[in-house]
């Protein structure tokens, strides 16, 4: 999808989108519960399905038509940049979550599948650095062995928490209001209906900031591991927010890290597509922004088990300390870039 449009109309298109995503996506956390709930998915397991897939939409349609369209660069940065912006997210929810609770957000959503997805998480962004080391010939069947890799660590994470869940009785369970107006049908066609709002105008975001970027000259494989990757985190934003408002923080973990988790799985079918290794191809900016993401979730787990708590002027020690390596690794970017 090509827009033929001035600069102000992409502008104007672009910041129409961003309203209409974040609007739908605060409505995406109580529709999230109730289906837990309702289908006795559990708030780990049900958020991570869900929450991975429907706020991770943008990137799917990004990564599947930078693979047809062969500008791989720019999927790839908006995959992997995007992990590291949406791990740094954890930082903006602590703070919002400031009046709702004394406790620091690592605190309030430290549970053993949340740490399972933390870990999880970390095992296939090391896969995603090892991938880098491979031959870009080193490809069979269209695939290569840490694409494979990372598929089965993320299907065994799933299925690892499903299980955990299923026999630990001190996993919580997300306590759905009854007195919302939702039915299961009801429930089921609103998730389907912001899908498909998310997946159409997350595309249209990717569009309009694509020609913003070429108006104003800004590097492809920068462009698509900042400006794009923070374009394509606004469900993320949107809908993490209105967990944080609703009192509902488990779900909070299982869209950042189950999110995060998830991401990385769309290089599979970028090869199949491409018949051409992705990984071995990376930028050495991409490599970079997976470290971050790393090294923040790494923090984030070690606060899940300290469980701290007291925060310091609105955070978390964990989260004073997030944001100082963030913002170092963006004044990083610069250097390396």
């Amino acid at each position: 999808m090509d827009f033929q449009l001035t600069i102000t109309q992409n502008i104007v298109l672009f910041l129409f989108s961003a309203v209409l995503i974040w609007f739908f996506c605060n409505k995406l956390s109580t529709i999230v519960d109730f289906i837990d709930d309702e289908f006795h998915l559990g708030a780990a397991f049900g958020g991570t399905i869900m929450l991975a897939i429907v706020t991770n939409l943008p990137e799917i349609a990004i990564a599947i038509n930078g693979a047809v369209k062969g500008t791989i660069d720019v999927a790839v940065g908006n995959v992997l940049g995007g992990i590291a912006i949406q791990s740094a997210l954890l930082i903006l929810f602590d703070f919002a979550s400031r009046k709702h609770d004394k406790k620091p957000l690592s605190t309030l959503t430290s549970s053993e599948t949340g740490l399972l997805q933390g870990l999880f998480l970390v095992g296939i962004l090391c896969m995603v650095m090892v991938g880098k080391q491979f031959p870009e010939n080193f490809i069979f069947s269209r695939t290569t062995p840490p694409e494979l890799l990372i598929v089965a660590l993320w299907i065994a994470s799933i299925l690892a928490m499903k299980k955990f869940q299923k026999f630990n009785p001190k996993t919580p369970i997300v306590e759905v209001k009854k007195t919302t107006k939702l039915n299961k049908k009801s429930a089921v066609i609103g998730l389907l209906f912001i899908s498909m709002i998310v997946l159409i105008f997350g595309v249209v975001l990717e569009n309009t900031s694509s020609a913003i970027a070429s108006y104003y000259k800004i590097d492809g494989v920068i462009f698509g591991a900042t400006v794009l990757a923070l374009v394509t985190s606004l469900p993320e934003i949107s809908g993490g927010l209105a967990f944080v408002k609703n009192k509902s923080y488990t779900p909070i973990i299982d869209d950042i890290f189950g999110g995060n988790a998830f991401l990385p799985t769309l290089f599979l079918p970028m090869i199949w597509i491409t018949n051409s290794a992705i990984l071995p191809k990376t930028q050495s900016v991409n490599l970079y922004l997976t470290a971050v993401a790393m090294l923040i979730t790494l923090i984030y787990i070690i606060g899940m088990v300290i469980k701290s708590r007291k925060r310091y002027f609105g955070m978390g020690v964990d989260s004073w300390v997030a944001l100082l390596i963030y913002s170092l690794s963006v004044i990083g970017l610069f250097f390396i870039a």
